[in-house]
């Protein structure tokens, strides 16, 4: 295993199932077959504990759907052919409902799963005669798993019931929803406590456990999707001064595998990233196995990889819409990754954009160890870059345009190799919005960013309408998972649902 947070995940997850011997998977481990009182008494235990919440912290290979959720609802992607289409044509075509595939699952229960974890440990860990230096990082370590899962889950939902313990008799299964402002209050009281307490970035030896950079980069993502702009500033500069984060010098090179964190600890763009492996065991990728195009076996813009027989290639195609990928700049070198033209397995050049309309790839994550379905590409889901125009939009908003704000998106344009923009450029705060919104999407396509920030900018529905779809306003969030609302009466459907 690649990630050694990952190996210890394991290690521990081992130790904690022979404590109570029972034989469940390691990635979903069931904490009520424990006696925290008998688990927790050690620095393993707890640690098996905390681990097993960083396990349910991440989609794990779930990384592909909640991908294309993000991209196949906007005007950046689409899916053709088989299971994959399928599942993704209730997102497609906006006739989602309570009972849509995913939802339930990957959306809700794995990050309540990790919250529960958090809890367990939360509530407990006080009767533990550990080191007290030890409790303290691993409580602000899993409050801070508690707040990100929250944030996680707003982006899909709007506010979820706030569980902030697992005694039922402190907090009833059927618990009902916060107020907006209660659910707001939390999240940032929580980042902003566990930042103070987590260790900073650059003495965190783990790639994977969380740092100061990942609490401000949090709180960062949660102040802008709730539009607390005024807040951002803040966030962004206490992230900044930690003087360790970076843009790597090469957009591409910074998604190769050979470039990840824990290989190349020059790589300081990657904040929260999500770990992956080309081995099975639930965490891997496979995004691009349906990226790749029929017999794909090599593009000239990607001269670095080459498909191989031991590789998978789906029936399924993850593709690109012709309209943003003709929006990139002809130099824009983040284009480089999307293959319009390929050789396929009779050596013969295939375009693509003339196949079929819609049809251009996405093949940022290729792992040229990929094996089968397993490939161990990570996949980045805040960097430094996003911090960055964070920074720049919040500004925007609360000023207009101004000289910080357009040499913060420069910081941007100069690695892609593309005319950075003048004051005089950008226009109005208006135009400028518009701007930041388009450089977003060149930044970010296939890191499942364009539906958070298409909703952020109004313009989420309004999209959906001009490819012909019918909207209504509750579309914004998904509605709570039906299995959930049958198990929770005290899960009130917002208006619409």
């Amino acid at each position: 295993m690649k990630n050694k947070i990952v190996k210890q995940i394991v290690g521990t997850l081992l130790l904690l199932m022979a404590i109570v011997s029972c034989e469940d998977q390691l990635e979903l481990y069931p904490v009520a077959e424990f006696a925290p009182a008998n688990a927790l008494q050690n620095e393993d235990g707890i640690e098996a504990l905390l681990f097993s919440a960083y396990n349910n912290y991440t989609p794990g290979s779930g990384v592909r759907t909640e991908i294309l959720i993000n991209e196949v609802t906007t005007d950046m992607g689409r899916v053709r052919i088989g299971a994959v289409e399928r599942e993704m044509k209730p997102f497609m075509d906006f006739n989602w409902d309570a009972s849509t595939n995913h939802l339930e699952g990957l959306l809700w229960s794995r990050p309540y799963t990790a919250i529960r974890n958090a809890n367990t440990l939360l509530d407990n860990i006080d009767d533990s005669a550990v080191d007290e230096d030890f409790k303290k990082m691993v409580v602000a370590e899993a409050r801070f798993i508690r707040a990100y899962e929250y944030v996680f889950m707003y982006k899909y939902f709007g506010p979820v019931p706030l569980r902030t313990t697992s005694d039922l008799t402190i907090q009833p299964k059927e618990l009902g929803l916060p107020t907006e402002q209660e659910f707001l209050d939390f999240v940032e009281t929580e980042l902003n406590a566990v930042a103070r307490d987590l260790l900073a970035p650059s003495e965190q030896t783990q790639v994977g456990r969380a740092t100061k950079g990942h609490a401000y980069a949090t709180l960062t993502k949660f102040l802008m999707n709730t539009k607390q702009w005024s807040k951002v500033p803040d966030a962004t500069q206490a992230l900044m001064d930690l003087n360790y984060y970076e843009l790597f010098p090469d957009y591409r090179a910074a998604f190769f595998v050979e470039n990840e964190p824990q290989t190349n600890p020059a790589n300081k763009e990657m904040i929260v990233t999500w770990s992956l492996r080309n081995e099975s065991g639930g965490y891997n990728n496979d995004y691009q196995n349906g990226a790749f195009p029929p017999g794909f076996r090599t593009a000239d813009n990607i001269p670095e990889f080459e498909w191989t027989t031991s590789m998978a290639n789906w029936p399924t195609q993850f593709s690109l819409r012709d309209g943003f990928v003709d929006s990139f700049d002809p130099n824009d070198a983040r284009k480089q990754a999307i293959v319009e033209t390929y050789y396929n397995a009779g050596g013969n050049l295939v375009n693509l954009r003339t196949a079929n309309t819609d049809n251009s790839r996405s093949l940022k994550y290729f792992d040229n160890n990929q094996t089968g379905n397993f490939s161990g590409c990570d996949i980045p889901y805040i960097r430094y870059a996003d911090i960055l125009l964070c920074r720049a939009e919040a500004l925007n908003e609360l000023n207009g345009p101004t000289q910080e704000a357009v040499n913060l998106i420069n910081e941007i344009r100069n690695r892609a190799g593309v005319t950075p923009y003048s004051l005089a450029d950008v226009g109005d705060q208006n135009n400028f919005r518009d701007l930041i919104l388009d450089e977003r999407g060149w930044e970010f396509f296939s890191e499942g960013k364009r539906r958070e920030d298409l909703i952020r900018h109004g313009k989420f529905l309004e999209y959906a309408e001009e490819r012909g779809l019918t909207t209504s306003p509750e579309q914004v969030y998904f509605p709570y998972p039906l299995a959930e609302v049958d198990a929770n009466p005290a899960l009130d459907q917002r208006e619409g649902y």
